[in-house]
């Protein structure tokens, strides 16, 4: 690969890329950073692997983009997914699967699975709440279809996902984090999260983060963010011809709150038709 194609591509990338979330998050500190934040407090960070290979010869293998672990030995899987073209919902249940084989011993008790946190992060609410937090809990269905979280059946997984598509929009600790993983600008930097800013600015001066990847993987990135650049561009020539929101959503599987953001990012007058167009110099 011709090194120098992209040399420029951490300058642009933000943390919701999984290539750059991978290399920031190897560091310690920052991955301490980004789990009290989401998690809360009464997790220390003892080690982080990126790239957290579980091979399995006879059936299909996975690599999970970072595994933190407790001083508790509790496993915190974080991934950071920008398109929406799997079920995630499944994928993590592939990977928890995965990861309980690969952390329980011979001879060890079921009991001794520890606690297991995923936490998902992805641009679009694939859910479809229209909520930017989801938490996943286990519970009960009673006789009259009603759920109930009163009896004990927690089994130690416990599942979050997370979606930049949604603003939370309540000035917190954690929206400002949303903001600079979907947007790491210098804008969105916050003072509360400052060894995640110190990873990123550590990653994009030092030049030596690509002996973690190969040719093809920043081929791969390269192409997602063309493909995002080409997408937007696509919905900005629609909204100059004048056509709904409501209308390029179907087109281009993006949602409208998304559309009308690109749409305030240009001088365009809104039109009683709900249409954008333009507004010539």
């Amino acid at each position: 690969m011709d090194k120098t194609l992209f040399q420029d591509l951490p300058q642009k990338m933000n943390l919701i890329s999984d290539l750059f979330s991978r290399v920031v998050f190897s560091d310690r500190n920052a991955c301490q950073d980004l789990v009290r934040i989401i998690l809360g407090e009464g997790f220390t960070v003892t080690g982080v692997t990126p790239q957290y290979d579980i091979s399995n010869l006879q059936f299909r293998s996975v690599v999970l983009d970072i595994v933190a672990e407790t001083e508790n030995k509790e496993p915190i899987h974080v991934e950071f997914q920008i398109e929406n073209n799997d079920d995630y919902l499944r994928r993590v249940r592939y990977c928890n699967g995965s990861m309980d084989t690969h952390f329980l011993k011979k001879g060890q008790k079921f009991r001794e699975l520890p606690d297991i946190y995923h936490i998902f992060i992805t641009m679009s609410d694939f859910i479809g709440g229209g909520r930017t937090i989801y938490e996943v809990f286990r519970s009960v269905r009673e006789p009259d279809g009603q759920l109930t979280s009163q009896y004990p059946v927690g089994n130690g997984v416990h599942e979050i996902y997370i979606n930049l598509e949604i603003p939370l929009g309540d000035d917190s600790e954690l929206d400002h984090l949303l903001r600079y993983i979907k947007e790491t600008t210098t804008e969105n930097e916050d003072a509360r999260f400052p060894h995640i800013i110190s990873s990123v600015n550590a990653c994009r001066k030092d030049g030596s983060y690509m002996k973690y990847y190969s040719s093809q993987e920043f081929f791969e990135e390269g192409r997602k963010e063309g493909r995002e650049e080409g997408k937007n561009s696509i919905i900005l020539k629609m909204l100059s011809m004048n056509q709904s929101p409501e209308f390029i959503s179907r087109c281009t599987d993006q949602s409208v709150d998304y559309i009308r953001q690109l749409a305030n990012e240009l001088p365009m007058t809104v039109h009683e038709d709900n249409g954008y167009k333009v507004d010539e110099k």
